[in-house]
């Protein structure tokens, strides 16, 4: 088998990163002849090792729209990408009946090309291997308004059918079991859906002592001696809810000081992160921003000088933050994502300290209000896209969650707790096991445990086999051309009701 590794880029990130895993992978299979990565001209967060193990090919058209001329049609984008991709095939000596094409986020809307590109190649022979991270229905409404618009689709249904093909030659793949479920629910057979899993690893096998390490960030980051790190491992994009990290470090209180790693990129998103880092300089003095940034301090260092790592993310594709920092021996508390914890849970892991709520007391008035926000950011999102349910709910309860307020009403909250001595104790009673959890030092048992399962059922040669089975399947082409079902549902409804809404991901600020 050869094997086609498709995105719009490599720069660094998740996608790029579970690609590198992938490669490394694959790299001693007897299986594989070779691999190629191909994708616009930004490659440049591809481990050193992947670009020696692999062929690395640039097709301009693959970029993103925002970042290239889009001055054709999206069919005869979609033309020209599939005709340049087979040329390289049949240049690289690849026949079309051995080659597997493993593209990546084909539907999020960064290329609206894409899923007729692989319905080219599919029509061609190549066998193609959908894998999707992420939804551009999962509270992307620009993203989806953008395909939408590109393939001239009057009614969803039309676009889901683009979006989604069906027929021989074409299979998916998941992260998840849940949105596994989603893409059967729609109507895609059960055989043509794989879940894949991220394998997990960490980006050196020398960890220094947490002692060192320890000395190392103190001296860095002019820490007391006796500071405790709480590291979030992650860059601070709009759905890692930063607001409710910052009123982690509140709850955690001193010696504890709260580590975010990496700022974005993106304008939109940098706009987000340095608003929270000047609401922290006003009412958070244990944390620290762009802990990855700082000269001399790797990400080993952070992550051997941590006591505990957080996680206050309300979306995540895989969740890899919930399974790595337990191969270096470190605990995770973490917000609860279901659809994503669940299958860890299955897998064997004690995840104890999961939290599904931040309880936030208020007045009814106050609390109605927010329930308020909370509906109209939730319609405000889609406007002129589509028109979610936004209805306000009744409360019987006097507390709300921290991640169901607007990122005004969580700064209100965070200048709070910093002013009124009264309403910070009661935030840490109502939340008292979750302030335990940030705390106090985990269960050796339940590290070792956790650690364990990680190495075993995530860990290399594991994701190994399961990329082999996905590609032989789809090379013996093992695909019925019906569904298994009648789907009477739109993605946009199913991906609706198996992800919540949270107003942080979808603020806009001018």
């Amino acid at each position: 088998m050869k094997i086609l590794i498709v995105h719009c880029h490599f720069e660094r990130g998740g996608v790029t990163q579970v690609v590198d895993n992938h490669v490394h992978c694959l790299h001693q299979s007897n299986d594989i002849d070779e691999v190629a990565l191909v994708s616009g001209p930004r490659q440049s967060g591809l481990h050193a090792a992947t670009r020696s193990s692999a062929s690395l090919w640039t097709l301009p058209s693959l970029e993103y729209d925002s970042l290239r001329d889009c001055s054709r049609s999206v069919s005869q984008q979609a033309e020209q990408t599939a005709r340049e991709l087979d040329e390289q095939c049949q240049r690289a000596g690849w026949t079309r009946e051995q080659t597997v094409i493993h593209w990546h986020n084909h539907s999020l809307g960064k290329n609206a090309a894409a899923p007729l590109v692989i319905q080219r190649l599919a029509n061609l022979g190549y066998a193609c291997v959908m894998q999707i991270h992420d939804f551009a229905e999962d509270q992307r409404p620009q993203n989806w308004a953008h395909l939408k618009t590109a393939h001239d689709c009057d009614h969803v249904q039309d676009l889901d059918k683009i979006l989604y093909p069906c027929g021989e030659r074409l299979s998916y793949a998941t992260l998840t079991t849940g949105d596994a479920e989603t893409l059967s629910k729609f109507g895609i057979s059960n055989s043509r859906i794989d879940v894949l899993p991220n394998s997990v690893r960490l980006p050196s096998d020398e960890l220094p002592d947490f002692e060192t390490a320890a000395q190392r960030v103190a001296k860095a980051f002019q820490l007391p001696t006796d500071f405790r790190w709480m590291l979030y491992p992650v860059r601070g994009i709009r759905r890692k809810n930063l607001g409710e990290f910052l009123l982690l470090c509140q709850m955690a209180g001193r010696p504890t000081v709260g580590a975010m790693t990496l700022a974005p990129d993106t304008p939109m998103e940098r706009k987000s992160y340095e608003r929270w880092r000047a609401i922290a300089k006003q009412s958070v003095d244990n944390v620290v921003f762009d802990a990855a940034h700082q000269e001399g301090i790797q990400f080993v260092d952070n992550l051997s000088a941590a006591s505990v790592v957080v996680s206050s993310s309300v979306a995540e594709g895989f969740g890899m933050v919930f399974l790595e920092p337990w191969l270096a021996s470190r605990p995770v508390v973490a917000r609860n994502l279901p659809g994503v914890t669940r299958d860890f849970m299955d897998q064997g892991m004690q995840l104890d300290q999961l939290y599904d709520v931040v309880m936030i007391p208020s007045s009814a008035s106050w609390l109605a209000e927010a329930e308020r926000q909370f509906a109209a950011a939730k319609v405000n999102a889609w406007k002129g896209v589509r028109s979610p349910g936004g209805a306000a709910v009744s409360r019987d309860c006097d507390w709300i969650d921290f991640a169901r307020l607007t990122p005004e009403l969580q700064t209100e909250v965070i200048h709070r707790f910093a002013t009124d001595s009264g309403f910070a104790k009661e935030i840490r009673q109502r939340n008292a096991t979750l302030c335990d959890a940030l705390r106090t030092a985990s269960d050796p048992a339940t590290i070792a445990h956790n650690r364990n399962v990680v190495a075993t059922k995530y860990g290399p040669e594991n994701q190994r086999q399961q990329l082999l089975s996905v590609y032989r399947k789809a090379i013996r082409n093992e695909i019925p051309t019906a569904s298994d079902s009648l789907n009477t549902k739109t993605m946009l409804d199913l991906v609706e009701h198996s992800r919540p809404f949270y107003p942080c991901r979808v603020e806009q600020l001018a």
